[in-house]
């Protein structure tokens, strides 16, 4: 080979990296741009999906309740991997209906999210505000709302073990 069919020849696998590498910042903006657009559905998904989580939980604690003949605690053996033959166990309180109540004062919203969803208050890296509704009046006496700093919430109310569908404050 030629000295100059050497150079031409870097000179065009210098153009094609350059290009190449154009290419993937532009596909790279694209996705991130097309990412950041949909990040607030993505989030309201999942958030969807911990609410309906919460409520089978709920459900599942509550026909444990039934099970075990009404006691005011739950107790729930866990296995802590498949395949493993460990076991944790947890107790859950319950109220006088069988769905999962606190007595801590205003720490009870936090402590039934705990003993639901054994896990701390925290979706996707993102905490989750727990806060207790008191309604003196009418019959849901008490609520707990638990939302995202970005404005979904969805509502637990002890008395009844519903669960409600997931909101958004605008």
């Amino acid at each position: 080979m030629s000295r100059n069919a050497v150079i031409v020849k870097r000179e065009k696998s210098l153009a094609e990296q350059i290009i190449t590498v154009v290419m993937i910042s532009v596909l790279m903006a694209g996705f991130w741009y097309y990412f950041l657009k949909q990040e607030q559905q993505f989030t309201l998904v999942g958030f969807e999906t911990i609410a309906g989580k919460f409520a089978t939980n709920v459900s599942t604690i509550r026909a444990q309740w039934f099970m075990d003949k009404q006691p005011a605690v739950i107790m729930l053996k866990e296995q802590i991997q498949q395949g493993v033959d460990q076991k944790t166990q947890r107790n859950i309180s319950v109220n006088k209906k069988g769905w999962v109540d606190s007595k801590k004062g205003n720490l009870d919203c936090i402590s039934i999210w705990q003993q639901v969803m054994n896990s701390p208050l925290v979706f996707m890296n993102k905490p989750v505000a727990a806060l207790q509704i008191n309604n003196n009046s009418g019959v849901n006496k008490r609520l707990c709302r638990y939302m995202l700093a970005s404005g979904e919430y969805f509502q637990y109310n002890p008395d009844n073990g519903k669960v409600s569908n997931i909101l958004i404050i605008k």
